[in-house]
């Protein structure tokens, strides 16, 4: 059965949406991650509109910093613009996990950088990334 060009259209564009939907799983799953000695962290990023019409948005990461030894490692983030310095996001001692859930300042292009450190200070660190490196989600994350 052939569809006449204009149906087509509009099933494909069907199929791509749903595939572009069904991509929302999990940043683990899509591969991405950055390591630093025994830490592993993974997630994924979205941004929120302040308000319909807004040129302000918020950018949102959420994630799992997973440890495999037994020393601590912590993830640091600095989101926004400023001098402000990196705050810690998440800590693991031991083997285990702990999730991060951050939100940059409203601006009209957030952005930020994130880094892991060994112990719960920024004295051992691995290289610096920006927040934009992770993986975007095709829907709001929950």
């Amino acid at each position: 059965m052939r569809l006449p060009a204009s149906r087509a259209a509009v099933v494909a564009m069907a199929l791509t949406a749903s595939s572009f939907v069904a991509g929302s799983a999990s940043a683990a799953e899509s591969g991405w991650f950055k390591a630093y000695d025994g830490a592993v962290i993974t997630g994924k990023r979205h941004s929120e509109r302040e308000l319909p019409f807004s040129v302000l948005s918020t950018l949102v990461i959420k994630g799992e910093l997973k440890n495999t030894g037994n020393d601590c490692y912590s993830l640091w983030a600095k989101l926004g613009i400023g001098s402000a310095p990196a705050t810690r996001a998440a800590t693991q001692c031991g083997p285990g996990a702990a999730t991060f859930d951050l939100r940059s300042v409203p601006a009209m292009n957030p952005d930020g950088t994130l880094f892991l450190c060994k112990g719960e200070a920024t004295q051992n660190c691995g290289p610096r990334f920006s927040a934009r490196e992770f993986p975007v989600s095709a829907l709001p994350i929950r």
